[in-house]
């Protein structure tokens, strides 16, 4: 009987944790839109990072979202093979920490899939 127990709890654990790194993504997207169409300012606003920090801070405030755009920024500059092996915007922090400009992570994408395909 534990042994079922078990089993159904940890599925239902695993399934949550899928569930939050997709909303992470889904949150980083509807960030991005927030700040790219000045959507903060109906919210009377003065910038995107004072809306963070007055409508976000229970979950991390600006740092947290910059965090998330930073994943998704990296996310997105990556070939479409490697995308799929980016489950959740933790796994970008060594690349941002690495990489402090777009710039620089694709020459980066660049050189490893020169040397991946040669």
């Amino acid at each position: 009987m534990r042994c079922s127990t078990y089993s159904n709890l940890n599925t239902s654990i695993q399934e949550t944790f899928t569930a939050i790194d997709r909303f992470e993504w889904q949150a980083s997207d509807e960030l991005r839109l927030m700040r790219d169409k000045g959507y903060y300012q109906d919210g009377g606003h003065l910038s995107f990072e004072a809306y963070c920090e007055s409508e976000l801070t229970k979950h991390g405030g600006y740092r947290r979202v910059r965090d998330l755009l930073s994943a998704k920024k990296v996310v997105d500059t990556l070939p479409e093979e490697l995308r799929v092996k980016i489950t959740k915007p933790s796994q970008t922090r060594s690349l941002v920490r690495q990489v402090k400009t777009l710039d620089k992570l694709e020459q980066a994408v660049a050189i490893a899939r020169s040397k991946t395909y040669s």
